[in-house]
């Protein structure tokens, strides 16, 4: 028997291993766990054919996938927010996973389905994990640790008792070999092919998430498909431009997919992305761009050298946010940059703002809310995105209309192409509703639909607006959506209109219907919540008592949020920085959105282009 282990996974050795016993016939029972080497490992009709010759094959996953299709059983795993379990950390932290909501289906996690393969004619998971860490039987003082432990987070003051609970399967020790993942360094000439996970959906286990099919690219910006990207040079050599089909040839395999012109891309080199050319995914991901592991397969390979690039006369433009990259004009006005122990200039203080013919005036109310977003700590990652999207039901569109450029997201992050062209680097700024004071989109709403509230906020009431898209026009940061189809009724995409995929709205939030404009709120339901909390006790909000859903999912700590009225607030402190900046500020708007000019700390060994 060969199982995998989902957390460590197989090394290429070890995978070798297991094709050679799989060859010769000598696996005649194979447990497949939580993984998909049909796609991730070995595609294509020769393992097909070898796994379905195993007289007894099972496959236990939360899909139905590539793998599954192949085996004679396939067993519904538990999704992990459902399922009992421990974890580690990289730095060794060991936490108790609980789960978040009961089973949806009759599903069994990791745990229970090694211990039916253990012989326990009836195990749960809850069970499994509280016996791997009871010392014995006699453990008078477990329950009281065991409810800490929950409490906490983190085990604390006991080791796993690996006598208990059932049969643990954990991946071979460290190899001592070379990985075959690495090649011998090639030879002069020679194009390189470099595989790297998806940024979006990884290795394709995502590849069936609408939300992470369409949320662009870090660099691309592109979405629902992977592109094969070349440099500048190789481009020009092959005579294709973005958007123009290539094939890549390798000894073993050939994918064909659009091109990208990547001025960081190394010449010679040709990067792919996994996790894509599913064939079993679901409604969402299947039939989806190029599965690069045909080039290798069955050699988990991140480098196949010597492959071959050939213009194929096709074009397939790939679905994109943003077209344009380079800045034009004054930097200093639309992402400005110093550097380290560059001099800073004087931060603003007491000025008036210019006179503005927009309207309203000023709020007058306790609160008035602002946000900071520092664009040297912006990383692109895009979680800002995808949190807003999950917290304000913003409905996913689909590749046709994402390249008619209705995308529906409420934050987006431009991305901006710095330095030379030598030595390009990446600068990301991200732009949500600037909530403007004087607001361009409310004086030119028929309906009144577009407002401003006491607390300052540039609201959007759904059920006046009658779609004239005035607002829409008159905003010069271009952040406002308009709904052309019934996206979240599954006017669009079937599947996702079902009674399961219903519970993945925000009750807290309207879900929004065909001829309707929205744009991000600063997720003013958390603003009420926290107001009415406050109530309860007559206490002002405190600063940081309302967290946005972009502020919470940012991983560097880029989005601040707060009261303006309070000049002890963060938001307050940062808007007197020296690196403080406004966005199209002589448009006289005063957004209630500003940001922190980039810093970078260049690194002079490489000619002063690190960064």
């Amino acid at each position: 028997d060969w199982i995998d282990h989902p957390s460590g996974g197989p090394r290429p050795d070890d995978f070798g291993a297991f094709l050679d016993a799989l060859d010769a016939g000598n696996i005649k029972n194979l447990l497949v766990l939580d993984c998909n080497p049909a796609h991730d490992a070995a595609p294509g009709a020769a393992f097909a054919k070898r796994l379905q010759a195993v007289p007894f094959a099972v496959h236990a996953g939360c899909y139905d996938d590539e793998t599954g299709g192949l085996c004679r059983w396939h067993l519904p795993l538990s999704h992990p927010l459902e399922a009992w379990s421990d974890s580690r950390s990289l730095d060794g932290t060991v936490g108790i996973v609980q789960p978040l909501i009961r089973p949806l289906y009759e599903t069994r996690s990791q745990h229970e389905i090694l211990a039916f393969y253990a012989g326990h004619p009836a195990p749960s998971g809850y069970d499994i994990v509280r016996a791997t860490w009871r010392q014995n039987e006699a453990d008078n003082a477990f329950e009281d640790w065991w409810r800490g432990a929950l409490v906490e987070g983190v085990v604390s003051g006991r080791a796993p008792n690996a006598a208990q609970g059932s049969a643990s399967v954990a991946p071979g020790g460290e190899s001592t070999k070379t990985p075959s993942s690495i090649p011998e360094a090639p030879t002069t000439g020679s194009v390189v092919a470099v595989l790297r996970p998806d940024p979006t959906i990884y290795d394709g286990r995502f590849a069936n998430n609408a939300w992470l099919q369409e949320c662009p690219k870090p660099l691309s910006k592109g979405t629902w498909t992977n592109v094969v990207s070349l440099a500048p040079e190789d481009a020009s050599s092959l005579s294709v431009e973005d958007g123009d089909m290539v094939s890549v040839t390798s000894a073993d395999g050939s994918i064909e997919g659009p091109v990208r012109v990547d001025r960081g891309q190394v010449r010679g080199v040709v990067g792919l992305t996994l996790g894509y050319g599913r064939l079993r995914a679901g409604a969402i991901g299947s039939q989806l761009g190029y599965n690069a592991r045909l080039l290798a397969p069955g050699r988990l390979a991140a480098v196949v050298v010597g492959v071959d690039v050939r213009r194929t006369g096709r074009r397939s433009p790939v679905p994109s946010t943003q077209m344009h990259f380079t800045l034009e004009g004054d930097l200093k006005k639309l992402l400005p940059e110093f550097s380290a122990g560059e001099a800073l200039p004087e931060a603003q203080k007491g000025t008036e703002a210019a006179p503005s013919l927009f309207a309203p005036g000023p709020a007058a109310d306790p609160y008035s809310w602002g946000m900071i977003i520092d664009t040297a700590a912006c990383i692109g990652c895009n979680a800002c995105v995808i949190a807003c999207q999950s917290e304000n039901n913003v409905a996913v569109v689909g590749p046709d209309e994402v390249a008619n450029g209705r995308i529906m997201h409420w934050l987006r992050i431009d991305r901006y192409e710095l330095g030379s062209a030598a030595a390009p680097r990446p600068g990301f700024e991200p732009v949500p509703c600037m909530q403007c004071e004087k607001a361009p989109c409310e004086p030119v709403c028929p309906v009144e639909a577009s407002v401003h509230d006491s607390e300052g906020l540039n609201v959007q009431v759904y059920n006046r607006c009658v779609g004239t898209r005035f607002c829409q026009s008159n905003c010069p940061y271009k952040v406002r959506r308009f709904n052309w189809f019934a996206y979240n009724s599954g006017q669009e995409y079937k599947s996702l209109g079902e009674n399961p995929a219903k519970a993945r709205n925000n009750p807290d939030v309207t879900v929004r219907a065909r001829g309707v404009m929205e744009k991000c709120t600063y997720c003013v339901q958390r603003i009420s919540r926290a107001r009415r909390e406050a109530e309860k006790t007559d206490e002002p909000i405190p600063d940081g008592g309302v967290v946005t859903a972009c502020q919470e999912a940012c991983p560097t700590r880029a989005i601040s949020f707060g009261n303006l009225q309070d000049k002890s607030s963060k938001v307050s402190v940062l808007r007197a920085h020296p690196r403080h900046f406004t966005l199209l500020e002589e448009l006289g708007t005063r957004p209630r959105t500003t940001y922190l000019a980039r810093v970078r700390n260049p690194n002079p060994e490489i000619a002063g282009e690190g960064a």
